[in-house]
């Protein structure tokens, strides 16, 4: 829309990856001439850095070496923040991790771009009159939550045994659970049971989240995740941890912030809000009023002046 040519290349998703030294041979080919070249993840960060044209840069998308129990495999992903590539963060969270990274390794600091991430708010919104009719059913309590891809860092194990303790503590209240996408454990698992919505595209996720009363999120660490905000854009309270969220995600204003790996916070959070559904209310009233502030026009328009500023940075200053 606003005139630029834009190039995108592929390594494939998970073990559909390019051999390395044909990734390597193909490269200098495949990218075109251009006034910046942005690394999107860790594996193509080292490609950048070596066959990059015009001014390089990595959209940094979360902190990669916490995902890795094999230390090489993190210690490659944190060599890729000394490749030289001006990084930019999708969260104050990591922006913040990463200057701190580039100010104990002697590096030049607080220059780590911020481009968030957004949602779309035309499709993730509240339907009048289902939210408070629900939100009302104190018998009742709807609870939804992303899977999270088998990781475990997206809290699942946790979040299951919280479900398992509330329904104990909240023995008059129908405690439902719904998770969509894939999860670490069955829908029959030994824990607690759970509905299983499976994959959901935009469309049917927006309409999955409308029919829930809670988004309930236990993630160790995230970087501006959008189920949360997904969620409170679609009118719920929530339910989640701290770390990548805070660009949206206020306590006790228009969610719940519990403490990660803790089971008993987690707990306590889903009690509090089946026994007070004003709070719950309040939240998820406070909540929705996110969509309009982190949509993608706004997310586009910051990151073409983060681009333009290192393409063109005798042109324009970004923060």
């Amino acid at each position: 829309m606003a005139g630029y040519s834009l190039d995108y290349l592929s390594h494939g998703y998970k073990g559909d990856y390019y051999p390395r030294a044909t990734a390597h041979a193909l490269l200098p080919e495949l990218l075109p001439d251009s006034d910046i070249t942005v690394a999107s993840v860790w594996e193509s960060a080292a490609l950048v850095a070596k066959y990059g044209k015009g001014k390089k840069a990595y959209f940094c998308q979360h902190y990669e070496p916490l995902f890795f129990d094999n230390p090489v495999d993190s210690s490659d992903a944190e060599a890729t923040y000394s490749y030289g590539l001006t990084l930019i963060a999708n969260s104050s969270w990591l922006q913040s991790r990463l200057n701190q990274r580039l100010r104990a390794t002697g590096a030049p600091s607080d220059t780590v771009h911020l481009a968030t991430n957004a949602i779309d708010p035309d499709n993730f919104n509240s339907a009048p009159g289902n939210r408070s009719q629900m939100q009302e059913n104190a018998r009742a309590l709807r609870i939804i939550s992303y899977g999270g891809r088998d990781a475990k860092w997206k809290g699942f194990l946790e979040m299951a045994m919280a479900v398992r303790a509330a329904r104990a503590l909240l023995p008059d209240v129908n405690l439902q659970w719904s998770v969509y996408g894939t999860s670490l454990l069955p829908p029959d698992n030994p824990i607690t049971p759970y509905i299983a919505l499976g994959l959901l595209d935009q469309n049917s996720l927006a309409a999955a989240y409308r029919q829930n009363d809670v988004l309930l999120s236990a993630s160790w660490y995230e970087s501006f995740p959008l189920f949360p905000i997904e969620a409170m854009a679609s009118g719920l309270a929530v339910i989640t941890t701290a770390y990548g969220t805070e660009d949206y995600a206020v306590d006790g204003e228009n969610c719940l912030i519990v403490e990660p790996k803790n089971i008993d916070s987690i707990t306590q959070a889903i009690v509090r809000l089946a026994r007070d559904r004003l709070l719950l209310t309040r939240l998820a009233s406070s909540a929705m009023e996110v969509g309009g502030v982190h949509n993608w026009r706004q997310a586009g328009s910051r990151m073409e002046e983060v681009l333009r500023s290192i393409a063109f940075p005798s042109s324009a200053q970004v923060a």
